[in-house]
């Protein structure tokens, strides 16, 4: 990844690897409908996790690779999806040779990339016409209670962390630079659901980054606090279920044919 301190913090998700698998959002079909091209044959799962958008890729195109960093994730990964070429790799050096994709899509992980060097990478990978393509699901703040049980969680956090009894709101990452090697962005933004009972919202929860930097016992804290609120503030116990509100953002891009990496 692009740093020594963004590199560590990108893997350190392995560390809660079955948690991650089993709460992290997957992605809406919507999405993909309008990322993938209509001739796509192969296509490259970049930071591919343990597999939230591999899974919807299957059925949808014939050759799937998934690129991921982290030897936890891409056993896991091997597990959901068999069917896939799973290799070791980061955005900023890939095992392909040139021209491989059709298309390369990340989901929640170009914020860990370093755009200077990830962007000519990327570029190598793509055939010219190819689609680059980038998505995050977030939970929708703009529904007021999701946007205070996100103040809740990350107040938590911030004193579990020694931080004090408050913290700042997330920065918003940098969209990827086109330069000359790539068309123009298009944008798109949709919002969609996930069924969720009081566990999930702590499972999902415990899987943002700023919740795996806490200590063991930390998070341990902020999950039963985390679980509390869900009971007491939106009525969650045993499998009582609600609707979560995710709000979902896709950048697309084409590979310039007359640019050279």
């Amino acid at each position: 990844m692009g740093t020594v301190d963004s590199g560590a913090r990108a893997l350190s998700f392995g560390e809660i690897v079955d948690r991650y698998d089993r709460y992290r959002p997957s992605v809406p079909p919507e999405a993909l409908d309008w990322l993938l091209p209509d001739d796509c044959g192969t296509v490259v799962d970049l930071a591919a996790g343990t597999g939230a958008l591999t899974r919807r890729l299957v059925g949808r195109v014939r050759h799937i690779v998934a690129v991921e960093p982290d030897p936890r994730m891409r056993e896991t990964l091997a597990v959901n999806c068999p069917q896939v070429r799973l290799l070791p790799g980061t955005a900023e050096q890939m095992p392909l040779p040139d021209g491989q994709a059709d298309a390369l899509l990340i989901a929640m992980a170009w914020h860990w990339m370093d755009p200077q060097r990830a962007m000519p990478e990327i570029a190598r990978v793509l055939r010219g016409g190819g689609t680059f393509g980038v998505l995050w699901n977030h939970r929708d703040v703009s529904v007021p209670w999701v946007a205070e049980l996100d103040r809740f969680t990350r107040a938590l956090r911030a004193r579990e962390s020694g931080g004090g009894g408050a913290a700042q709101a997330p920065g918003r990452a940098l969209d990827p630079p086109p330069g000359t090697l790539f068309s123009p962005l298009v944008e798109m933004r949709m919002t969609w659901s996930m069924t969720v009972t009081a566990e999930e919202i702590v499972g999902l929860l415990g899987t943002d980054a700023s919740a795996i930097a806490l200590p063991a016992e930390a998070r341990r804290a902020v999950d039963e606090q985390v679980a509390r609120y869900a009971r007491d503030e939106l009525g969650l116990s045993g499998d009582r279920t609600i609707e979560l509100p995710v709000a979902c953002r896709c950048l697309r891009t084409t590979r310039n044919p007359d640019s050279a990496p």
